[in-house]
């Protein structure tokens, strides 16, 4: 066997493989024999066909798929020894191929074109700035998530008159006319939750009244919803049609939340081992928690300015044409030439950046260990486990449910790229430069928003 390395340009080449029948005949016969010893047909007993009809019937079709594999075994093994950078697979070269006569032929030669990844030298510095957005809640959103807590830790009562956070449990009927039930018609008993009534004029009718009166509405008008609509009046969505939207609506009680009173059982509640003992403390700790909950999106707002930046301004050569066609025959599915031509800039885009990540993560010896990916989902489960009041998990659980996930090879790689995901921000962090902008989370989204759009039209 011999394998010749031409290159065409600076980033393609051609591997030519020669293969000998020595590199093959001892694996063609060993497949013929085990198809010899499993063949049963007429006339012969199992296993005792005569070889020679073997070879007749299946031996050119055996010599095909064992010198291909022996092919595809050398041409992975030289860019292995070679320590040859490729992007994507060799692609074969099938007009080369479909020469081949394997009823005469003994040795063969197979072209397969490979694409080079360029060489890369930059690394990251303080010389490259980029925004970095620290988000805070305004006074109005702290205001909403305090009222909210307050509403989750408070009591149920029953007061006399509905309010418009009210719910409301009355009985719906049908009606014929806004003064007459219709007979026979449909009644269905179900609640009203107030806030959630779109139509301004039902939700000013529902508000202010007492147990015993009625109040005659159209229920889709209300809602805006064909599935709420059928929900509030009990039956199907595609049933809705069969029955008039009027309906009178007969209030039977009010349930009303009593929000938790402002106190230091309530602060220990929301905020246990904190020691708060003020409502302005509270309101600086939750401030504090929603500005890092906003961090999430903040933080990969970030991450991918950086990355556009970054691929701005590395210059990364690449082999288009091997790309073009690459992309054709990686089997992706509704992939068409026009489609490829069409996105190939995005396209070009993602292998940059692809190309890029690896040498940073390289350079900056990045790396991570399946003990952290192990410590990772230990302290996701119990996180979780959290959740639902169970603090002191034993240890023999916490290590069953890692074992149990790390044998999905699928979710493992989620962990390691989720992972490597954070290392790279961290990464960023540390070695741009920052300009940092505090910024309302209101005008955050209308910049993200601004710039999604801008990047979607295009230049």
């Amino acid at each position: 066997m011999n394998i010749v390395q031409e290159n065409k340009g600076q980033l393609e080449a051609v591997l030519k493989v020669q293969i000998n029948q020595e590199d093959y005949q001892d694996k063609v016969a060993g497949e013929l024999k085990n198809i010899q010893r499993k063949a049963n047909m007429p006339g012969f007993r199992p296993g005792k066909v005569p070889f020679g009809m073997i070879q007749k019937m299946y031996g050119k079709s055996v010599l095909a798929e064992e010198v291909n594999k022996v092919m595809v075994d050398a041409v992975y093994k030289y860019i292995q020894d070679n320590k040859l950078n490729i992007l994507g697979n060799p692609l074969p070269d099938r007009e080369q191929a479909e020469n081949l006569d394997w009823d005469t032929q003994k040795e063969f030669e197979f072209h397969y074109l490979i694409g080079l990844a360029p060489e890369i030298n930059f690394n990251l510095s303080e010389e490259i700035e980029v925004d970095y957005y620290k988000v805070t809640p305004d006074d109005t959103i702290v205001d909403n998530y305090l009222k909210d807590l307050g509403r989750r830790y408070g009591k149920m009562t029953n007061p006399g008159t509905s309010e418009k956070e009210d719910v409301l449990l009355g009985l719906f009927e049908e009606m014929q006319s806004e003064e007459e039930v219709k007979p026979e018609g449909h009644s269905h008993r179900s609640n009203v939750y107030i806030q959630y009534v779109k139509d301004e004029a039902v939700r000013e009718k529902l508000i202010g009244r007492k147990s015993g009166e009625q109040v005659v509405f159209d229920v889709l008008k209300a809602v805006e919803s064909e599935a709420e609509a059928a929900n509030m009046i009990g039956v199907k969505k595609e049933e809705l049609g069969n029955y008039s939207p009027l309906f009178r609506f007969t209030l039977e009680s009010i349930s009303r939340v009593e929000p938790a009173a402002m106190d230091v059982e309530f602060f220990e509640k929301v905020a246990p081992g904190k020691e708060i003992t003020t409502e302005e403390a509270l309101r600086e700790f939750m401030r504090d928690q929603i500005s890092q909950q906003y961090q999430v999106d903040s933080d990969k707002h970030f991450r991918n300015e950086v990355i556009k930046k970054l691929v701005e301004m590395v210059d990364i050569p690449l082999p288009e044409d091997f790309l073009k066609r690459w992309l054709l025959e990686s089997d992706k599915e509704g992939v068409t030439p026009e489609m490829v031509e069409g996105e190939f800039d995005k396209f070009k885009d993602s292998f940059r950046w692809q190309l890029l990540e690896n040498h940073l993560l390289k350079e900056n010896e990045v790396k991570v260990e399946p003990a952290e990916v192990k410590s990772h989902l230990a302290d996701f489960f119990r996180n979780q486990m959290r959740q639902y009041g169970q603090e002191n998990l034993e240890d023999s659980m916490i290590e069953e449910f890692v074992n149990n996930v790390t044998k999905n090879q699928e979710e493992v790689k989620k962990v390691y790229d989720h992972l490597f995901d954070v290392k790279m921000l961290e990464l960023f962090k540390t070695k741009l430069k920052l300009n940092q902008i505090e910024i309302g989370f209101n005008e955050f989204v209308k910049l993200v928003t601004e710039k999604y759009q801008a990047d979607q039209v295009g230049p």
